[in-house]
């Protein structure tokens, strides 16, 4: 009979599989790691949250030096300093907005321009979205909430079919590609796309609900996430789900749920107050949330 040894690092203990299915209390693993018991698993579920939580807030103070846009497009796109610096001081005089959507209000820059210039700026290369066609298994993967929050689209699969494609547009946001990386089980690899075509595009291939942030909880502490958290992994052993899986970045929260039969997705938004989260029963409609059907 084989043995299973609890993943949480202070517990020693090792159940047999014969012992868990007598109990019938077996809980869910949490990123395909087992534990012996629910009390184990809400203990590290906690622990990464909030492990996943400080290390988020380090990562925000390290900046990544890379070339000014403005720079670059002085560079590439006959952008002159005296349109330069109007741009700037109206962007300082307002106190919003980009500097490329600056350029392009003024008439100074196209927008393949722009895209030009991120691409370099980040060192990614282009793709061109004129003429795409939806892959229904790449936007099954990716939810249009979390494609709207992190600023990016699946446009399909590399040759291999193990590496996701997908279009991004300022702010490129690595931290969500990563998040996405690990949720998915697959590679990412980024392009920047002209933004207005990667709006078209996620008004055209996602349900106008799928993209609405109006309506998703929201946390802006961590005493909010670790509650969020709780309510969730305490749902999560009361349906006797499979298997857990969350992320964390800048900008939401992801929780996903696996059962037999179907896979539930959870969302919060950071930056605003929020109460605590109803407890998500499957078939529920639960604000945040839905169900893909294996």
């Amino acid at each position: 009979m084989s043995k299973i040894k609890c993943r949480r690092r202070e517990c020693a203990r090792i159940r047999s599989e014969f012992s868990l299915f007598l109990n019938r209390r077996r809980p869910p693993t949490y990123e395909g790691n087992p534990f012996c018991s629910d009390m184990c698993l809400k203990t590290h579920f906690q622990y990464e949250l909030k492990d996943k939580w400080h290390r988020l807030q380090l990562g925000k103070r390290r900046a990544i030096p890379r070339p000014k846009l403005g720079t670059i497009l002085m560079q590439t796109a006959f952008l002159t300093r005296d349109q330069l610096d109007q741009a700037v001081r109206l962007q300082a005089e307002v106190r919003q907005g980009r500097i490329g959507e600056w350029l392009l209000r003024l008439g100074y820059v196209e927008e393949h321009q722009v895209s030009a210039a991120l691409a370099r700026q980040f060192g990614l290369p282009l793709i061109n979205l004129k003429h795409p066609q939806a892959n229904t298994e790449a936007l099954r993967l990716i939810p249009g909430k979390i494609a709207r929050c992190s600023n990016l689209i699946p446009v399909g699969f590399d040759d291999s079919q193990t590496t996701l494609r997908v279009a991004v547009s300022a702010p490129v946001n690595f931290n969500s590609q990563e998040a996405i990386r690990r949720m998915v089980g697959k590679g990412i690899i980024a392009y920047i796309g002209d933004e207005s075509a990667i709006e078209h595009l996620m008004e055209e291939w996602y349900e106008p609900e799928d993209l609405d942030l109006s309506t998703i909880p929201a946390f802006r502490s961590l005493d909010d996430l670790v509650g969020i958290g709780n309510d969730i992994i305490n749902a999560a052993i009361r349906d006797r789900a499979q298997d857990v899986q969350a992320e964390l970045t800048d900008e939401f929260f992801w929780v996903r749920l696996d059962f037999p039969s179907e896979t539930h997705h959870h969302f919060f938004r950071y930056g605003a107050p929020a109460g605590r989260a109803r407890p998500p029963v499957p078939g529920d409609e639960v604000t945040g949330a839905y169900a893909v059907r294996h």
